[in-house]
């Protein structure tokens, strides 16, 4: 049996199926995927359930869920975590789909996301735009407007929300200074062009609500040595 595992999003949850999510869903918890091929909206419908509420869809542009549906895989899907939006509201469900077809050579799916692709790019970022303890609304537009632009650059098609998505993940997910090492020391490896856009961002990052704090300061001027590095070993390993 070949395994492959993706992750998407539930998203379009209804006011029942939120609310169920919220008493009775948990991280590890399972989901059924049920397609939808008579619904007006769009054939390709996949809806996700739990203890038989329907909690959310599939995404419309993720047509290769239910062409795998359709080819008769088998499929286990997990809930991986839970985003919520500024007013404190559950938004979207973040699960993970195994794909689970016996022997059946399969033709991947497109499943590049704006997190995918530059995930690191926005984890360093928000580190910088939440260094003093707040992340305020000119920091959240900025970044989200940087990542649909990005992910555009990267040959992502972003779904609808997806952008403001994938900050609040990179929010919640805001790395530290030893993960900014890491992820620095990635980028050098894998995508050394990331290094400069980094570099040009993290200070109109820590600008944008109109002044630099201390705090925020100290931040850019940690982030430019690591990326300083990050650039000399990239520079190094071209020759």
């Amino acid at each position: 049996m070949t395994v492959r595992s993706y992750p998407c999003l539930v998203v379009d949850l209804p006011v029942e199926g939120a609310a169920h999510a919220k008493r009775h869903l948990h991280e590890g918890d399972e989901i059924n995927l049920q397609r939808q091929p008579h619904n007006p909206r769009d054939q390709d419908t996949v809806a996700c359930f739990h203890g038989g509420q329907c909690v959310g869809y599939i995404p419309r542009q993720r047509h290769w869920v239910s062409r795998s549906i359709d080819e008769g895989d088998h499929h286990k899907v997990t809930v991986t975590g839970f985003d919520t939006n500024e007013a404190g509201e559950l938004a979207s469900i973040e699960i993970e789909i195994e794909v689970l077809s016996e022997g059946q050579t399969r033709t991947e799916p497109q499943t590049r996301s704006i997190i995918s692709e530059i995930g690191d790019e926005l984890r360093i970022l928000a580190m910088v735009g939440a260094v003093d303890g707040t992340f305020e609304r000119p920091e959240r537009a900025f970044l989200e407007k940087f990542a649909e632009l990005r992910g555009i650059e990267m040959g992502v098609v972003p779904d609808e929300g997806e952008a403001a998505h994938a900050v609040r993940w990179a929010r919640r997910k805001a790395c530290s200074s030893l993960d900014a090492a890491e992820i620095i020391g990635r980028l050098a490896r894998d995508r050394p062009e990331a290094l400069q856009v980094v570099w040009d961002m993290c200070e109109i990052m820590a600008e944008i609500d109109g002044e630099v704090k201390e705090a925020e300061r100290q931040a850019v001027i940690g982030l430019r040595g690591l990326l300083e590095q990050g650039m000399r070993l990239a520079k190094e390993s071209k020759g």
